[in-house]
């Protein structure tokens, strides 16, 4: 009883191990974002209508709605927006449709950890 109890403990550890060789090498070289390329792709499309938190002046003054950066990650998990900044956002902000950008997984792992920097300021100030 205790050497099948043995083999089975021990046939879980190994099949455990080869999962998580398997996983990581499954993501290995996948994007990881970079905060200051991220904020440097911010600041040359999103920070033209968004501000980096709310209460900021909006850098223009005809797109009012147009939410925080640091709010995106507040509200919902920032890799919910992945896709959507993969495949182009179409949304609008004060009968203003937003600019088609083109990322690149890169860009898009830059932005978000740029993005979860603002969040993670955010609620530093916010006392979360």
């Amino acid at each position: 009883m205790q050497k099948t109890s043995l083999v089975i403990l021990l046939t879980g550890v190994v099949a455990l191990g080869m999962w998580g060789i398997s996983d990581y090498m499954a993501h290995k070289g996948e994007a990881y974002g970079d905060v200051e390329r991220g904020q440097s792709i911010a600041e040359q499309t999103c920070l033209r209508c968004h501000t980096k938190f709310e209460g900021d002046p909006l850098p223009d003054p005809n797109v009012t709605t147009a939410p925080a950066l640091a709010s995106f990650g507040q509200r919902w998990p920032l890799e919910n927006l992945e896709e959507a900044l993969a495949e182009g956002i179409t949304v609008s902000h004060d009968n203003m449709t937003m600019p088609e950008f083109s990322f690149t997984s890169q860009s898009i792992a830059d932005l978000l950890s740029y993005m979860e920097s603002l969040t993670n300021e955010a609620n530093a100030k916010a006392g979360k």
